[in-house]
């Protein structure tokens, strides 16, 4: 299991490679990922990437925008994930 700092910057490292047009001096751990101009196929994509970076399977009930809309919140679930 990964700590939720290192978690954390990977995470951001994904976001950057599916949005590389955005600022990532505004990326922070609470912005929100969809201000910035994430759509939903690029959700989709990093949903995906979180999975395959991470080794972790969500199920139906976790795809959800809001576990996703964040870093942070996109490391939460990652830990839970892993913790289990």
């Amino acid at each position: 299991m990964e700590n939720l700092e290192t978690i954390k910057n990977k995470s951001h490292e994904i976001v950057l490679n599916i949005m590389p047009n955005i600022d990532q001096n505004q990326l922070l751990d609470d912005t929100d990922i969809f201000a910035l101009g994430l759509d939903s196929l690029n959700a989709v994509r990093l949903i995906t990437n979180v999975q395959s970076a991470f080794k972790v399977s969500f199920s139906t009930s976790e795809i959800n925008f809001d576990n996703f809309r964040t870093i942070t919140n996109i490391a939460e679930i990652v830990a839970k994930k892993q913790a289990k």
